[in-house]
């Protein structure tokens, strides 16, 4: 080779090593010298290779055989070289046999070209996108990548089973096509708000619509990336279910209403107990000078009232069956005698304030019968019936076997409490008939359907 043509090697870019057929050194740049640790002025000619490198591997040894048998031209983007300390340097290199004038084989040139630091980083890149991968894949949250016009550019699987539509199916689509109506202008306002800048992240409990057409409750957390210049990018959407959180919170809210309906309605039902049990007491004062008269009324009266809140407190105050009413309130009045007393008529459910009325009035209508009619005597019965059509109920007190009967001169308390329970939550009348067998009162009440949401105590 010419002193030039050394020269220009010597000082070129690259590492470049020209060797003879067997390995010796013809030339060398500075470049391929620094690479491999020795001095750029290092006197390589006519030394061999694998003099100068004893620790080079048994394949690149093989390599270079088979290029200078075959003349085969090989290269690599990246070979590892592991040198003595340990430290491994990623190569690349290409190898191609060089040929005399008369077209044999001479020897090799080979090119070579550290590459550990792009290596390096290119691994590291490779086990960010791993780790990236694998929490955007395997998360327990449902995780998006959203362009800044609503589009789907990538949706993880647990984002699928959330809304329960494919990955395929959701790259069609917007955040806006599967975003509950109800919250979808409040989501695009804080979208907008995150690409203006004006905000860098929100986060907001929103309802999404399934494939399916269900509701589900999500909280969704979403930031902004940029591009390099500032531009926005696309949007990280991280869903979380809350459907469970929602459901305990509605079901919070019903048993607050439910207790503030129950303490006002316990609220009502104290002031119209009292209120009756104040008329009760002024109507027998008013009636009787005699104190034992006076105790004796209103105990029964009361003992009546009683009767009517224990079969309330059996149907947690929802209301009660007119059966067991009647039962409950004329029960202490029944004699000896088997079928003094005969109920009959369908089923008919009065509401509370209802059923407390009817039990007064059933017992306003047995203590008269026990003192002046029917049950005062021997052989005596009273009747009870009703009917119910729809709402309108017609109940008959009939008494037999009494004795003879008059209409009172004046209207007594007994006759009053009987009109106004009727007028009242029954929304009825009554009729008072005194017919030569006995009394004979004929009322009318107008029900309210039955209601009966469950109740704050059931189970305890």
């Amino acid at each position: 080779m010419s002193a030039g043509v050394l020269t220009a090697l010597s000082q070129a870019p690259l590492g470049i090593a020209i060797f003879d057929r067997e390995m010796r050194y013809l030339a060398a740049s500075s470049r391929y010298l620094t690479e491999q640790g020795l001095p750029g002025d290092l006197p390589l000619v006519g030394r061999r290779h694998y003099d100068v490198f004893p620790d080079i591997p048994q394949r690149w040894r093989e390599i270079h055989t088979r290029a200078l048998m075959e003349g085969a031209e090989l290269s690599h983007d990246a070979d590892p070289f592991e040198r003595a300390d340990g430290h491994v340097d990623w190569i690349r290199w290409s190898l191609k046999p060089w040929r005399t004038d008369d077209g044999e084989i001479g020897g090799l040139v080979l090119y070579t070209e550290f590459v550990t630091p792009s290596v390096e980083a290119r691994a590291r890149l490779e086990a960010a996108e791993a780790r990236y991968r694998a929490v955007f894949d395997q998360a327990a949250m449902g995780v998006a990548r959203v362009m800044p016009d609503g589009r789907f550019l990538e949706v993880n699987d647990r984002f699928c089973a959330m809304l329960r539509y494919s990955r395929d199916e959701l790259k069609d689509m917007t955040f806006q096509q599967i975003t509950h109506p109800d919250d979808l202008n409040s989501n695009i306002a804080l979208t907008a708000a995150l690409l203006a800048g004006s905000i860098e992240t929100y986060s907001m409990e929103k309802r999404y619509l399934t494939k399916d057409g269900e509701v589900v409750w999500n909280n969704l957390t979403v930031a902004l990336v940029r591009t390099s210049a500032g531009e926005p990018d696309y949007f990280i959407s991280i869903i979380d279910d809350i459907g469970a959180r929602k459901q305990a919170e509605a079901e919070q809210k019903r048993y607050q209403d439910q207790l503030r309906l129950m303490i006002n309605e316990l609220n009502h039902r104290v002031k119209n107990t009292l209120a009756t049990v104040q008329s009760m007491a002024s109507q027998t004062l008013r009636g009787e000078s005699d104190p034992r008269v006076v105790y004796e009324k209103l105990e029964a009266r009361l003992m009546g009232l009683s009767q009517a809140h224990d079969v309330l407190t059996r149907e947690r105050w929802h209301g009660a069956e007119l059966q067991d009413v009647a039962d409950r309130a004329l029960g202490p009045f029944l004699g000896s005698t088997p079928g003094q007393i005969v109920l009959q008529g369908p089923s008919a459910w009065l509401q509370p304030g209802a059923a407390l009325s009817m039990a007064l009035i059933f017992h306003e209508l047995a203590t008269n019968a026990v003192k002046y009619g029917a049950l005062s005597v021997e052989g005596g019965r009273v009747d009870l019936t009703w009917t119910l059509d729809g709402a309108d109920l017609a109940l008959t007190w009939a008494e037999h076997g009494g004795p003879p009967v008059s209409p009172p001169t004046r209207k007594g308390f007994g006759t009053r409490l009987i009109e106004r329970g009727l007028r009242g939550d029954l929304r009825g009348t009554a009729r008072m008939s005194y017919e030569p067998g006995g009394l004979v009162c004929t009322m009318r009440a107008r029900l309210a359907g039955r209601s009966d949401p469950p109740s704050l105590f059931e189970g305890a």
